[in-house]
C-alpha cells in the first residue's frame, strides 16, 4: 500500500470586488487543493492558498516537481517524504512556491494518515485540549460600507458569541483608521478583544504613529504592522509601541521564524499551515514558540478545510492563543456547516477520520471549479 501520485487543482471563488484589505481588492478568491492517492484508492486533501507566486504555479509545482518524486512511497513515512521534496530547492532550501506546495503536500498526508488509521487529526497528534478559543474576523473595507455598517458588523459578531474581533487598517488615512478603531471598541464594549491586522502597509515610523492613535483603546495585537522581511522592524513596534505585535502568516518554515524572535519581533507568533511548512513544520514553530514562553495564532483566512485542519492543530498544542474565524473567507462551508459551528467562542473539531473533509474529493472541486467559473461569467 504506496502513494499513487499527488495532484493538485484550483478553484477560484469569484467575490465581485466589494470588499477590499490593504494589499488587494476581492475580485476572486483562489483556493488550491491538494490530493494526496493511494494505489488503493484512499485520498488525503490539503486546503492552501497562494502566498507566493500564481497559484497555477503552485498546481504545476505540486503536480510536476512533487507528485513523480514520492510516488511509490509509504503515506506514513510524513518527514522521508518531506527530507525528499526539500531536496528539489537549490541547497536544501525550502521557500515561496515551494514550501506553499509543500504545505498543502503535508496537509493531505497527515489527512490521509488519519483515516488510514481511523483517527481524527487532532487525536493523532495527540490531543491537548478538546475544543480551541477562536475571534471573529471580519472588518475589512467595502463598497458602500461607512462606519455605522462597520459598527453593526462587529457588534454582530459579539452578539453571536464571540468574544475577539479583527479588523483591518492600513487602506486608509491613520487619522481614519483610527476613528474606525474607536467605532469598532465602541461597539464590541470595553471586555473584548480587539485586534488590528495592517497587512504589512506601514513603515515603522508609520506603525509607531499608528500606535499611538488607538493605543487607548486596549488594542489585543497589532498584526503584521511593517514589511514582512522587517524582523527588526516588528522588533521595534512589539517592544516600543505599547501594543503586542502578532506575526507573521505569509513567513514558511521554523527558521524564518526563529529569524523573527531573534529579534523578539512577535508576542503572539502567527502561522499558516496552508503556507509554512504544513502541520509537521508548524509543530516544531509551536514548539520554538513555547520555548520562548510564546502563545501562537492560527490564521485561517480560506475555507472550511483549513479552518478545520486549523481547529484540530489548535487543539493539539499546549500554547494555542486562538484561531482565526472568518466571515468572509469560507468556502464550501455549506457543505459541512457542523465544522463552523461555535459555542461561544469555542469550536470543537472534527470527530471523523482525518480532518474531516470526506466529502471533498477530485471530482467534487471539479465541479466546484466549473460551477464558480460560470458564475463569474
Amino acid at each position: 500500500m504506496v502513494i499513487k501520485r499527488c495532484f493538485a487543482q484550483k478553484v477560484a471563488y469569484y467575490m465581485g470586488g466589494k470588499l477590499w484589505n490593504p494589499m488587494m481588492k476581492f475580485a476572486t478568491k483562489d483556493i488550491v487543493y491538494v490530493f494526496v492517492e493511494m494505489d488503493s484508492g484512499e485520498i488525503g486533501v490539503g486546503e492552501v492558498w497562494s502566498a507566493h507566486g500564481t497559484p497555477e504555479t503552485l498546481v504545476h509545482v505540486v503536480n510536476n516537481d512533487i507528485s513523480p518524486m514520492i510516488a511509490g512511497e509509504n503515506p506514513h513515512d510524513i518527514d522521508h517524504i518531506r527530507k525528499k521534496v526539500y531536496g528539489i530547492a537549490p541547497l536544501g532550501s525550502m521557500v515561496g512556491v515551494m514550501m506553499n506546495a509543500l504545505s498543502g503536500v503535508d496537509i493531505a498526508l497527515w489527512d490521509l494518515r488519519g483515516k488510514l488509521l481511523n483517527l481524527p487529526l487532532h487525536k493523532l497528534l495527540n490531543s491537548y485540549s478538546e475544543s480551541a478559543y477562536t475571534y471573529a474576523s471580519g472588518g475589512l473595507y467595502g463598497k458602500d460600507k461607512g462606519l455605522d455598517e462597520l459598527a453593526s458588523e462587529v457588534k454582530g459578531y459579539v452578539e453571536d458569541g464571540f468574544t475577539g474581533v479583527k479588523i483591518k487598517i492600513g487602506a486608509v488615512s491613520i487619522a481614519a483608521d483610527a476613528e474606525r478603531v474607536r467605532v469598532v471598541r465602541e461597539a464590541i464594549g470595553p471586555d473584548a478583544r480587539l485586534m488590528v491586522d495592517s497587512l504589512h502597509a506601514y513603515d515603522v515610523p508609520q506603525a509607531m504613529e499608528v500606535a499611538d492613535a488607538i493605543r487607548d483603546y486596549d488594542i489585543y495585537w497589532f498584526e503584521s504592522p511593517v514589511a514582512l522581511e522587517d524582523q527588526a522592524g516588528h522588533g521595534v513596534i512589539n517592544s516600543k509601541s505599547g501594543i503586542d505585535v502578532c506575526a507573521n502568516e505569509s513567513l514558511s518554515g521554523m527558521f524564518q521564524f526563529k529569524h523573527l524572535l531573534e529579534h523578539r519581533g512577535a508576542t503572539y507568533v502567527h502561522f499558516d499551515l496552508s503556507v509554512c511548512g504544513g502541520i509537521t513544520e508548524a509543530l516544531k514553530i509551536a514548539a520554538l514558540a513555547e520555548a520562548e514562553g510564546l502563545k501562537c495564532t492560527v490564521h485561517a483566512a480560506l475555507g472550511v478545510g483549513l479552518f478545520s485542519t486549523s481547529a484540530h492543530f489548535a487543539c493539539s498544542i499546549p500554547n494555542c492563543d486562538s484561531v482565526e474565524y472568518h466571515f468572509v473567507h469560507q468556502w464550501l462551508s455549506e457543505h459541512k456547516p457542523e465544522l463552523m459551528a461555535h459555542e461561544g467562542p469555542m469550536v470543537k473539531p472534527s470527530s471523523e477520520p482525518g480532518i474531516g473533509m470526506s466529502f471533498m474529493t477530485p471530482d467534487f472541486i471539479e465541479k466546484v471549479a466549473k460551477d464558480e467559473l460560470a458564475r463569474a461569467q
